[in-house]
């Protein structure tokens, strides 16, 4: 990323939503570039999911619940925008004021992205019975249901189908593929979404 020169420095940038609330500067004083290049060796952006990433991470391995703007450091370093190797690296994470909601959505995302959940749609046929032998299918394959909706009203559906959304816990790609093998050797027709 290039610094702007002085008469750019005092622009005003629209600024987006995104993980990090209001880091995006709105605009840049004089003095405050004149400490940017006295101090900063260099400036590199990492996007939401990395950000993202970077959250899951510090919670799940280092149990530190961070905000947006204090993991930025650690996506930076997590997806290899900086150069750490054979240097001792030191990055700074602050700030715990993230919105339940939104970390909800990096942990669910998260799962959803490393194999450990699994979200489908399957068509069922609506009579006694069909609910029960997919379930069946889950559990002779070891995968937890944590969400299921089943809807026969859908316009899309042929009479006498159901529409089936249900998550599942998993243990990773292999596990998604065996499920995915048992559902095509029952004759399902599913979606993985």
């Amino acid at each position: 990323m290039e610094l702007p020169d002085e008469r750019e420095a005092t622009k005003h940038y629209v600024h987006r939503e995104n993980l990090t609330g209001q880091m995006e500067f709105k605009n840049v004083t004089p003095k405050m570039l004149d400490i940017i290049i006295d101090y900063v060796d260099d400036i590199v952006e990492v996007s939401d999911n990395e950000i993202a990433n970077a959250i899951l991470f510090l919670l799940e391995k280092q149990k530190l619940v961070v905000e947006g703007a204090g993991a930025v450091a650690v996506a930076a370093i997590m997806h290899e925008k900086v150069e750490v190797e054979d240097s001792k690296v030191c990055a700074i994470v602050s700030g715990g004021n993230i919105d339940v909601t939104m970390l909800s959505q990096i942990i669910e995302k998260g799962l959803v992205k490393s194999n450990r959940k699994m979200n489908l749609l399957i068509t069922l046929t609506d009579k006694p019975g069909s609910l029960t032998n997919l379930t069946k299918i889950f559990r002779d394959c070891g995968a937890n249901i944590v969400q299921i909706d089943y809807d026969r009203d859908s316009v899309q559906l042929e009479f006498g189908e159901a529409l089936i959304t249900i998550a599942l816990e998993t243990k990773g790609d292999n596990h998604q593929k065996e499920i995915r093998e048992n559902l095509k050797q029952h004759g399902y027709k599913f979606k993985q979404i």
